[in-house]
């Protein structure tokens, strides 16, 4: 009995732990986060569907009641700023234009450079370093 309790309780804990580990953090600068810089990380576009849009929008602010701003294709590396929920904010340079888009700020809201930028959903990006 005692240990079938035990066995119980130790799967409860992994599925926990397995949850927490695939939530974003919620209102965090993401390339803060053992990085030290603004928007350090580099993530991918990934998990778009064949056959349907073939694109993720890119919005104003994190959510679906923002105005879209751009859209970009499977595959597509993009800098992470910040994590508001289930939204994160990237930053990217124009395609084929070769420029390195360095923010000094993880608030996007202030970045006023060449690069493109706004919000998309987590379901669609995979941390790819940082």
């Amino acid at each position: 009995m005692n240990r079938t309790i035990l066995v119980c309780l130790g799967g409860a804990l992994a599925l926990l732990a397995v949850a927490a580990a695939a939530e974003p953090p919620a209102s965090t600068p993401v390339g803060d986060i053992g990085a030290g810089g603004a928007c350090e990380s580099i993530g991918q576009v990934v998990g778009l569907k064949a056959g349907r849009d073939g694109f993720l929008t890119v919005r104003e602010g994190p959510g679906t009641g923002y105005a879209p701003v751009d859209r970009l294709d499977s595959e597509r590396r993009v800098r992470l700023c910040r994590s508001e929920g289930r939204w994160v904010s990237v930053m990217y340079p124009p395609p084929g234009s070769g420029m390195r888009c360095e923010p000094d700020s993880a608030d996007i809201r202030r970045y006023r450079g060449p690069c493109n930028f706004g919000w998309v959903h987590w379901n669609w990006i995979r941390i790819v370093a940082g």
